[in-house]
């Protein structure tokens, strides 16, 4: 009597639209798995869209950061005008984007990068580049040195960006008060600095970032 031959075990084909839900919960479980391993994965610090006309606290950012670069010599007043366009067209230049004025993402990107951002004095970039532009640190005399006791439209700057990352919370007003140090401390803390309350280039840079 001959054994009968093994079954072949039947082939699982998966439906099309089985198969579909199955790849979204794949990629769904793996941006939730990079989110818990690294947060800033899927979110990013998102601003808002700028240009002529637009008002607020993302312009007075805008404002400062480009005055501590040096290529606006305004008032930081929150107020997108002519002379906030004509400096970010200047960065913009610089940066190698297309200077169009507009404040999108690609110009937040360059203006708070991983490395130093470009000063005026830089050299402009190819727009051609496949590679994002790596800046040069900007020379010491871009960034004043400040400390408590300092007043003006630098330490507005100043109080800006250390509210953006969240150490500040008083009145962006360009007086270095013990409340504006306190928080400068914080930041050369949080970012492995020695906490002296003196705003110098490593400082700059810090924050900059």
């Amino acid at each position: 009597m001959q054994p009968y031959p093994p079954k072949s075990r039947p082939m699982i084909r998966l439906q099309p639209r089985f198969f579909m839900q199955f790849l979204r919960s794949l990629v769904i479980s793996t941006v939730l798995v990079m989110s818990t391993i690294a947060p800033g994965f899927a979110q990013a610090p998102t601003r808002s869209i700028l240009r002529v006309g637009s008002q607020g606290a993302d312009v007075t950012e805008l404002q400062s950061t480009l005055k501590l670069l040096g290529y606006f010599a305004g008032s930081v007043n929150g107020v997108f005008e002519e002379n906030t366009d004509r400096a970010v067209k200047r960065f913009q230049q610089a940066a190698g984007i297309e200077a169009d004025g507009v404040v999108g993402t690609a110009t937040w990107n360059r203006l708070f990068p991983t490395s130093e951002p470009v000063a005026a004095n830089s050299a402009p970039r190819p727009t051609t580049e496949s590679r994002p532009s790596q800046f040069q640190p900007a020379a010491t005399g871009e960034f004043p040195i400040l400390r408590q006791g300092a007043r003006g439209e630098a330490v507005r700057g100043l109080q800006s960006r250390l509210k953006a990352i969240g150490v500040y919370d008083g009145e962006v007003d360009g007086v270095f008060g013990p409340g504006t140090e306190a928080a400068v401390k914080t930041a050369q803390g949080k970012f492995g600095l020695e906490a002296d309350g003196i705003v110098g280039e490593a400082t700059w840079a810090a924050i900059l970032r």
